[in-house]
């Protein structure tokens, strides 16, 4: 069985929202401290231009300005920890062009890769694998594949539900929060379980821009979520992936652009997957452009959380056998291994920080073939600064993913 990244609780502690890591005057004009020591220097592409992340394992980049003019696009190729985008930025933001963290459409099979799942946006979930061994889409909120009566693949969710697909099977689960704390990218669609199905589309990517002045958006972001494969006739469809994560932090956010998070398409009658989320963080918002996501403004000038300052959810071992320390979630490199005589139900154990005793615990496992199961429990044992549940469910024969999440009364 293998393990994802470590999820996070749905809903954040109220006293999170008060905490941060800034110290902000009170008026109208007050300056945000972005962290950012300019290390990236100024980021000024005058051709289209793709970001190589491999060299920031963090995903972390400290820029002195960034001015990307009209008709030049930025695109991204994920570093090995998939991790989101951040541009900390000292002076302004200029975006005229494009910025696009989209996912990337499933294949169709009509291609060499029938079979494969669209790759997802840089902090975003690959698509599931199409064919008769279809998978489903990664991610907290990705889309199941087709089954033996309806071969379609569903659509994923992140901020809202996907639409169901034509022969209305499940959709993911919506997941995350509107304060973008943590910064997550979108789902993957299911695979279609067609003779040579299709892939599903892999979620929108996930990116954070603080600027210290203004941010002026007359371009555009696109975070949107890949459509499913074509199969030619556009029969036995796969789903789409979830829209990304926009978030915007400065003291004044102003531009005519268009910012969207947006569901990828998952099937002939044009189903979408779930909206991404679009966050600003603002002082003075006189952005008059464009937004399609689901959209929160607040001042919430936490820029990116110190460790432990969040609630924090890890599972630690299925089955009494202990989870890679650094999960990858990869099918192909399991994170646990359980043997085959192993008995259902089979223990969970998750390790919870900063989460308050007795909170829902749900545990979701995502086989790699077939319906995924949930089962429910309570952290309770520890302390609110360190506890730990343990969930016993039955899980599938064959590898799958698992997420831990929790729901709090605030």
């Amino acid at each position: 069985m293998k393990m994802p990244k470590t999820q996070t609780a749905k809903k954040l502690l109220t006293a999170l929202i008060c905490g941060g890591v800034l110290t902000l005057c009170g008026t109208l004009h007050a300056q945000i401290n972005t962290g950012s020591d300019g290390s990236d220097g100024t980021f000024n592409p005058v051709t289209d231009t793709v970001i190589n992340m491999t060299d920031h394992p963090n995903g972390i980049y400290q820029y002195t300005s960034v001015n990307i003019p009209n008709g030049v696009t930025v695109t991204f190729i994920p570093n090995a920890g998939n991790t989101p985008v951040y541009w900390l930025v000292q002076s302004n933001v200029v975006i005229n062009g494009t910025v696009n963290l989209s996912g990337q459409p499933g294949y169709g099979r009509q291609t060499a890769n029938s079979v494969q799942g669209g790759l997802g946006g840089p902090g975003g979930w690959i698509g599931g694998n199409g064919g008769p061994q279809a998978t489903s889409g990664q991610g907290p909120g990705g889309g199941l594949p087709g089954n033996s009566t309806c071969t379609s693949g569903a659509n994923a969710s992140y901020a809202t539900m996907g639409a169901a697909s034509d022969c209305n099977l499940v959709t993911g689960a919506t997941y995350g929060n509107q304060y973008l704390l943590p910064l997550l990218g979108g789902s993957g669609g299911g695979g279609s379980t067609a003779y040579n199905g299709v892939g599903g589309g892999g979620g929108g990517g996930a990116i954070l821009i603080v600027s210290s002045a203004t941010i002026l958006i007359d371009g555009y972001i696109i975070s949107s979520g890949g459509d499913s494969g074509s199969s030619g006739g556009n029969y036995d469809p796969a789903g789409g992936g979830s829209g990304g994560a926009v978030r915007l932090i400065a003291a004044k956010l102003s531009g005519l652009g268009s910012i969207s998070t947006g569901g990828g398409h998952g099937g002939y009658n044009s189903s979408n997957a779930g909206y991404g989320w679009i966050r600003f963080d603002t002082y003075e918002n006189d952005y008059g452009g464009q937004l399609n996501g689901s959209f929160t403004q607040g001042s919430q000038y936490i820029i990116i959380p110190a460790a432990g300052q969040l609630p924090q959810l890890t599972v630690t071992s299925v089955g009494g056998v202990a989870v890679s320390a650094s999960p990858t979630g990869v099918l192909a490199t399991p994170d646990a291994l359980l043997s085959a005589q192993q008995n259902n139900p089979i223990p969970i154990v998750v390790s919870c920080v900063n989460l308050p005793l007795n909170s829902q615990i749900t545990v979701s496992v995502k086989p790699a073939n077939g319906a995924a199961v949930t089962a429910t429990g309570s952290n309770n044992t520890g302390t609110l600064s360190s506890s730990t549940a343990t969930v016993a469910i039955t899980i599938p024969r064959g590898g799958g993913l698992i997420y831990a999440t929790a729901t709090t009364a605030n």
